[in-house]
């Protein structure tokens, strides 16, 4: 039962990283994804340097929370203490997508935060922050997006891309893709004009 699980873990990272591939949210080098494995100090994770858009489940590797490697021949994402700090700081999140979405991110760039310019946006996204650069790979990004993703669905890293959580990889993915969305529907106004928002009392 167990060994199941794991395996369609395995396979749903996959299935995820080539979903945000083939839809230009990471280039074939970029982004990452975990999942908590159930009874275990352990997660599952997408590897370094390889691309993305067809990685196989047994690329996929196993790590304690201090990101020590458990099994696998290649080597663990370089933002393995960003997932393990997230897991450690908040046990009831299961998966954790990162991502390079880029209208998500250059919104972020020019300081533009998400707004409820549709009803998802203004329901699922009333706060998603925009987080400080740090340095990707560090100590210092995992503390500060542990830290501010424990009650929230996503947030923007400064200068780098998106991080979202959920109960499993595809449902942190779906706010991954439904952040880009609200993302171009914004750039897209702002281009031609004023942003018309959803009125809060209509929310």
């Amino acid at each position: 039962m167990v060994q199941d699980i794991e395996t369609s873990l395995r396979e749903e990272l996959v299935r995820c990283m080539k979903i945000l591939h083939n839809r230009g949210l990471i280039s074939g080098l970029g982004g990452n994804a975990s999942a908590r494995l159930p009874r275990e100090k352990a997660i599952l994770i997408t590897p370094s340097g390889r691309f993305k858009g067809d990685l196989a489940p047994e690329d996929i590797v196993k790590i304690d929370m201090d990101g020590r490697v458990l099994e696998g021949c290649l080597r663990p994402s370089i933002e393995g203490p960003l997932h393990t700090a997230i897991y450690r700081s908040s046990p009831h999140i299961n998966a954790v997508v990162h991502s390079h979405s880029p209208f998500t991110t250059g919104l972020a760039l020019a300081g533009r935060k998400i707004e409820p310019v549709n009803y998802e946006a203004a329901v699922l996204f009333k706060d998603v922050p925009i987080l400080e650069f740090r340095p990707p790979g560090s100590k210092e990004l995992g503390e500060l997006v542990a830290e501010n993703i424990r009650n929230r669905r996503a947030v923007v890293l400064q200068n780098h891309g998106v991080v979202a959580v959920g109960a499993t990889p595809l449902e942190a993915l779906c706010t991954i893709e439904s952040l880009e969305e609200v993302s171009i529907m914004i750039f897209v106004a702002s281009h031609f004009g004023e942003v018309k928002l959803i009125p809060r009392d209509l929310i």
